[in-house]
Formats: structure tokens, sequence, C-alpha cells
């Protein structure tokens, strides 16, 4: 598979809300970027949709707002892999809040 993120990778617990029209989801995410995150769960929201983020970066006091578009899911999992889907930031990256390395572990 080619890789097609535009920035490095983070690999970090994030907890996080998801509200959609479709719905709304609850995760802790392990896999973020400055341009976008991926959510765990067993009920990924469709491809197209657009969401609003809630994420809760540790050490920060209040979570940050940001709005997003799914742009992958991935319904089946198994021991490698989980659920879920990749959600692609609007208008916000990671490094202009400066709080990549606040993630790295």
């Amino acid at each position: 598979m080619v890789e097609k993120r535009n920035s490095a990778r983070i690999v970090t617990k994030v907890k996080s809300e998801v509200h959609s029209i479709d719905g709304m989801t609850f995760s802790t995410s392990a896999d973020l970027s400055s341009g976008g995150i991926f959510i765990s769960t067993p009920e990924p929201i469709n491809i197209g949709s657009e969401v609003e983020l809630s994420l809760y970066v540790p050490g920060k006091e209040e979570p940050f707002e940001i709005k997003g578009i799914v742009r992958w899911m991935r319904e089946d999992e198994n021991d490698k892999k989980k659920a879920g889907m990749g959600i692609e930031f609007i208008d916000f990256s990671l490094s202009d809040y400066g709080i990549e390395n606040d993630l790295i572990e």
C-alpha cells in the first residue's frame, strides 16, 4: 500500500469525541499526524462526512475543537488493525499550536 500521508505520524493515546449528522463516537486514538487522526471505533462514520472533533491533548486544560472530513474507513477488525476511520483536519494543524512535541511519548 502506498503511503498517502503528508506529515509524520505520531503514535500516542489521545481521547476524542467525534460528532456528525450520522452520530457521535467517543474514542482513544493511537495514531495522529499534524493533518489528521485515526479514530478507532466499531461503527465508523461514512466516507466524505464532515465531522467536529473534540481532541483532549494531555497537559491542556480545554480540548481542541477541530473540523474534519472522514477520508477512509475500516469496518473489519483483526489482530493487527482495528476498525475505525481516518479523518483529515480542516484548517487545523497540530504544529500550528505547538503541540506535536507534547504528544510524542
